[in-house]
């Protein structure tokens, strides 16, 4: 699996230690992910690991094991079950020790996983705990668990959800990216369980992005096209934006503060919308030429 992740159309691998790896392979698992961040050749794929949750006798060791053997090939360190930003704070601090023992040059990154109601409630003190953190991330499962949500698909990731008049997920998955988003962090969806179900992924992945959220995990190679293809902007959306930025750009040449596109107003917010966009598909090479 992780010899093919190599040439997987994926912006970032995730290396798990967690709820992928049996209580009796803990030990050995972390050895196979220095092996494998140090053996591979990863291209540009930005490369992170998850760690056992904290409350385990397992994450401090892997920490300090993975990092001090394979730290400088590691963009992030992704935390599972965050429930307070003290969590957080705490491997910042830890890596904060190895980095400067080690000489590395780099600060390795944090993402945290929000997976309980603690969690949730506490998302924006997580979200502002340590300058290293890049992102939230939605545990739906063990989030789903921690309020008592009825269960009715076989991984409990979001699929098989129409026993609920609209998106049960909608209030925690905001309230996540409302966080995220206030200090200035990306936020990522969870997973999709049902990897056959395509349908399904697809309209998990719409809703989503129609929250604000700016990526999500797959849990399969088969998901990555559609994951990508709905959180990179489309055609239609770039051409949108750089209708709206030169319509902006003329009314600001006659002193306007704002201008119209087709008998609609479009102001201020209209414009930062407008360059999130161009911004994105400037990132990923898609503007025309």
């Amino acid at each position: 699996m992780i010899a093919k992740a190599v040439s997987l159309n994926a912006d970032q691998i995730m290396l798990d230690l967690e709820d992928s790896v049996p209580v009796e392979e803990k030990e050995n698992a972390r050895s196979t992910v220095v092996s494998a961040l140090k053996e591979h050749d990863w291209g540009n794929k930005i490369l992170s690991f998850r760690i056992n949750g904290l409350d385990t006798p397992f994450a401090y060791r892997d920490i300090v094991e993975v990092v001090e053997q394979a730290g400088e090939r590691l963009y992030s360190l992704v935390v599972p079950k965050v429930n307070t930003g003290c969590d957080i704070y705490m491997v910042s601090k830890l890596l904060d020790q190895i980095e400067n023992f080690m000489g590395f040059k780099a600060r390795i990154r944090l993402e945290a996983s929000i997976e309980s109601a603690e969690g949730m409630v506490n998302a924006y003190e997580i979200a502002t705990a340590t300058d290293r953190l890049d992102a939230l991330v939605f545990g739906i499962s063990d989030y789903s668990a921690s309020v008592n949500m009825k269960n009715v698909g076989i991984s409990s990731h979001g699929e098989q959800e129409d026993i609920y008049p609209g998106h049960r997920y909608h209030y925690p998955l905001s309230r996540m990216i409302m966080a995220a988003k206030a200090a200035n962090l990306l936020a990522i969806d969870a997973p999709y369980g049902n990897f056959k179900d395509a349908e399904g992924l697809k309209k998990s992945c719409e809703i989503a992005a129609a929250l604000g959220a700016d990526g999500k995990w797959a849990i399969h190679p088969v998901q990555i096209d559609t994951i990508n293809d709905t959180f990179v902007p489309g055609a239609e959306e770039i051409k949108q934006a750089e209708k709206v930025l030169k319509a902006y750009k003329k009314a600001e040449e006659k002193k306007h503060g704002a201008a119209a596109i087709d008998g609609k107003m479009i102001d201020g917010a209209s414009l930062r919308n407008a360059r999130r966009i161009y911004e994105q598909a400037k990132v990923f090479g898609l503007l025309r030429k």
